[in-house]
């Protein structure tokens, strides 16, 4: 460590004055020194005050924005950018047979990887993290898209291979993945058997297969506004739970930060299908939660689709 300077010293009683740790640590002069050294204690301070460290609401979202049609070579692609979270979903398109079980369902396949090292609090379970997150868009899309996909009962149907990448992990990831698929799968103009011919039992494209930049050259307007009508979407709301001990109520903090997500004592996701409005809930965590919580769950989750209802 770097030697006290000896013309700082108090010659009265010998004690040198608080020397100034910034130059025995690489630490830039704008640092906190809290959020460095103890980021939970940093969040909790900012909590303990009502307020968030980033200036939100505990009812506020990050600013989200979508940005469509990115990939030449996809059906359907969409970059998702929720505060520093980044995800981008791209859709290809194959032509199948259905399972005899469902000869009017197509099917989804999801995958999920990553670019970068994680900072929220799943970094340190990769890669189980994402495998948890793969198999939670799964069923997301499982149970929304494989009806839209037939296209001759018994005999022909689409599968859609949704890849899934994760550019930056600055917390909340299960919003931000589904919101990317959702605005993906926006994105999609799905196939007719007007676009395919069948030749030695086997369905083929009779021109090179849609991608999502060409889609507006391929396809008729007709086309297009039947294959909008049919869709559904899912957008979801994800909350960390805290306990306040002071006012012995249970608060809410809406889209937690990778930092704030290490401080909560719970997680409590709403899923909410458009246009139906109907209300999937998942909640893991200690803390008992009323009815009342639940409520204003749902309001907070609605309010949160009517405003991406619009990014959609």
């Amino acid at each position: 460590l770097p030697q006290p300077d000896d013309s700082k010293m108090d010659e009265s009683d010998g004690n040198y004055e608080a020397y100034d740790l910034k130059s025995w640590l690489d630490l830039p002069e704008s640092s906190n020194w809290i959020e460095v050294l103890d980021p939970k204690a940093h969040v909790l301070a900012y909590w303990d005050q009502s307020a968030r460290p980033d200036g939100r609401m505990f009812s506020q979202a990050r600013p989200t924005q979508t940005v469509s049609s990115l990939l030449k070579h996809s059906a359907g692609s969409a970059l998702v950018k929720q505060g520093d979270t980044k995800v981008l979903t791209a859709i290809s398109i194959e032509i199948g047979q259905p399972a005899p079980e469902f000869p009017d369902h197509g099917d989804v396949m999801v995958g999920v990887s990553s670019t970068t090292t994680s900072t929220s609090s799943a970094s340190t379970l990769q890669p189980r993290f994402y495998d948890r997150l793969q198999a939670w868009l799964q069923r997301m899309l499982d149970d929304l898209l494989p009806p839209k996909l037939n296209l001759l009962t018994g005999k022909a149907c689409i599968r859609l291979i949704v890849s899934v990448m994760i550019l930056q992990d600055a917390g909340n990831l299960m919003d931000a993945s589904l919101l990317s698929c959702m605005a993906a799968w926006k994105n999609t103009t799905l196939p007719t058997m007007d676009h395919l011919m069948e030749s030695e039992g086997r369905l083929w494209w009779k021109e090179n297969p849609i991608s999502s930049v060409s889609n507006s050259d391929t396809m008729t307007t007709t086309t297009q506004s039947t294959s909008e009508q049919s869709k559904e979407y899912r957008i979801s709301l994800t909350m960390g739970i805290v306990r306040d001990d002071k006012s012995n109520t249970i608060k809410f903090v809406v889209d937690p930060s990778a930092e704030e997500a290490k401080c909560t004592e719970g997680e409590l996701t709403l899923v909410v299908e458009l246009p139906s409005r109907k209300i999937q809930v998942e909640y893991t965590g200690s803390i008992g939660l009323e009815a009342s919580d639940f409520a204003l769950a749902a309001k907070l989750a609605n309010g949160r689709a009517d405003e991406l209802e619009s990014l959609l």
